[in-house]
């Protein structure tokens, strides 16, 4: 097989039993009320592909590869009858990328807050996920273009303990440490006034401070008088050996057409090789 064919790769075990776990037994396409799951236990649901696994079905792109077509945020599950409606390539254009992804993310969203609000009523919800590490950054290198990355052992090492300190962070606290790090990189700054993200976001100054408290004790991020005239910042706090781990991943994410709120949930940083 040369490197330009598609192969389309069998389904990850992993990923067919978070889609059915977020699927609540039920078909995501809006006004259909069909189970996955017959009453006898038989399987009648089944995967759709908001683009497709080979050249010639619905929604094909050719930017993607072999791995994005089979991974979670690429695939939803449906009854059998508008699975077939959705992968008919005469229908493409009743049934756009945009807005599968926009169904998938609103049914499946019901399922992953139940599951949250359980793991963090009775267990310590940081520990639900395994870090996974990088450990050469190839991807991550062509990406950015720094192929001093690759395999360099300070750079690993870096981007290893700030994935260790994320898995000890809250989910929000993790995702609003996000939230921070894509206003920045919108508005081309790496520190923002206290009195911008107060606004941005609507809360209360007691509010901010307390969550950057927590970032903080998970060496993180802070709030800090940079200049000692009073002028209060928020930051996110570097790696070692350089570069702000936050920018790193969204720019990463935005190339990879991935969702950097996945990976900083799953800890998945494997795809950084």
């Amino acid at each position: 097989m040369t490197k330009a064919e598609v192969e389309r790769l069998p389904m990850k075990q992993s990923v067919l039993k978070k889609l059915f776990a977020y699927s609540g037994n039920l078909c995501a396409m809006p006004d259909c009320n069909n189970a996955l799951v017959s009453k006898k236990g038989t399987m009648i649901g089944k995967v759709a592909h908001i683009h497709a696994a080979k050249p010639g079905g619905a929604r094909f792109d050719t930017a993607m590869s072999d791995e994005e077509r089979r991974a979670f945020s690429n695939i939803f599950i449906v009854c059998g009858n508008c699975h077939d409606e959705i992968d008919d390539k005469e229908n493409e254009g009743d049934f756009p990328a945009e807005m599968l992804r926009k169904i998938k993310e609103e049914h499946e969203s019901i399922f992953v807050k139940a599951e949250r609000k359980f793991i963090s009523r009775y267990s310590d919800c940081t520990q639900s996920n395994d870090p996974k590490f990088p450990t050469h950054l190839q991807l991550l290198a062509d990406v950015l273009d720094l192929p001093e990355l690759v395999r360099a052992k300070d750079e690993l090492e870096g981007i290893r303990s700030f994935i260790e300190k994320l898995a000890e962070t809250p989910y929000s606290e993790r995702d609003f440490a996000l939230q921070i790090a894509q206003r920045m990189l919108r508005k081309g700054v790496e520190e923002l006034p206290v009195e911008d993200v107060v606004s941005a976001f609507e809360m209360t100054p007691h509010a901010l401070k307390e969550t950057m408290r927590v970032l903080e004790h998970h060496q993180i991020g802070d709030i800090d008088d940079k200049w000692g005239d009073g002028t209060w910042i928020v930051q996110l706090w570097p790696r070692d050996p350089d570069g702000n781990p936050w920018f790193e991943l969204i720019e990463f994410c935005k190339v990879q057409k991935l969702d950097p709120m996945e990976i900083i949930r799953s800890l998945d940083f494997s795809v950084y090789d």
